[in-house]
């Protein structure tokens, strides 16, 4: 945001809050750190031609904010996320080159709420964040023996909601490319291991910081994994007509991720470590149901999710 905002009277002394709140530039935004993000069994194809339909509700509550320049604030310290996400995808009919393969496309919108860094607010933002486009490939698809290899670009599409005047934006005002790889395997009757790698570059932001400062970031990799349990045969005796019960255990980790403005660091990046558990469920052949609950153990450069919660609901069709 404008450092004018944030000035202090020139009586006192500018005190470190007050200054990463003049350069967090576009640091604090929702949108693609939301939408690229999965849940167990996301990389499992559906049969060629089925489309897709998911709703999603995230909410997050970040009680805390790490700067690696100036340290970690735990005091007066605040920020409340609600996002909804729509996604459609299509698993196309005709192969490509050989293999399945699937578009779709996510749009997050919400509002981030109560912002504050000891004290010093941050206001709120609302809006559209930036949409997200990507199509999944299927080297390997095999039912049978319960093994499947995705590879999947997303792409992230810079016309979400963007104020340079304001600390908080849903929008990132930058492009932003993923490439991710997933492996799910089966184990048994029941256990099922999911493991997912992957690299973000960042575009730059010429409008972050005082509003026409350069924002550039250092990419990010990103490492994943489920570890799944079906329990399906005992939620049928309270639920009859319940199948593909799961309930599972993950973890996510990012690393890197670096930023500067103008060539200076501003102490922001990506570094985080969170634990995951989720519990999902078919209500019929076409509708799933999934609850999740996140908690950070570790961040860097961020505000830290203390409590996170995700629902989502699928109709395949």
């Amino acid at each position: 945001m404008r450092s004018t905002k944030w000035q202090p009277s020139s009586k006192r002394r500018r005190s470190p809050v007050s200054a990463i709140a003049c350069c967090l530039g576009l640091a604090i935004t929702a949108g693609p750190s939301w939408a690229i993000d999965y849940q167990p069994f996301d990389w499992v194809p559906l049969p060629a031609g089925t489309k897709v339909l998911s709703l999603y509700y995230e909410y997050g509550a970040h009680d805390s904010y790490n700067n690696t320049i100036t340290g970690t604030f735990d005091r007066d310290t605040n920020l409340d996320s609600h996002i909804g996400i729509v996604r459609y995808i299509d698993y196309r009919k005709d192969s490509l080159f050989g293999h399945q393969w699937d578009w779709n496309v996510l749009v997050p919108f919400g509002s981030l709420r109560d912002g504050r860094i000891n004290g010093q607010q941050l206001g709120n933002a609302n809006g559209v964040a930036d949409p997200v486009a990507s199509i999944g490939y299927f080297f390997i698809n095999d039912p049978e023996k319960k093994r499947f290899l995705t590879f999947a670009p997303y792409l992230t599409i810079p016309i979400g909601s963007y104020d340079r005047n304001q600390p908080l934006n849903l929008g990132g005002n930058r492009w932003i490319y993923n490439f991710q790889g997933d492996l799910t395997q089966g184990i048994g009757d029941k256990f099922t291991v999911d493991v997912s790698a992957g690299w973000t570059w960042y575009g730059d932001n010429t409008k972050a910081g005082n509003g026409d400062q350069k924002l550039t970031q250092d990419t990010s990799y990103e490492l994943y994994g489920w570890l799944a349990y079906d329990v399906s045969d005992a939620v049928r005796r309270a639920f009859p007509g319940a199948s593909n019960a799961k309930v599972t255990i993950g973890y996510m980790g990012i690393f890197g991720g670096e930023q500067k403005l103008d060539g200076i660091s501003n102490g922001q990046k990506a570094r985080q470590d969170q634990l995951r558990a989720a519990y999902m469920m078919n209500f019929s052949p076409t509708t799933q149901g999934l609850l999740e609950f996140t908690h950070d153990v570790h961040v860097e450069g961020q505000f830290e999710q203390n409590f996170g919660l995700i629902l989502r609901l699928v109709n395949a069709f």
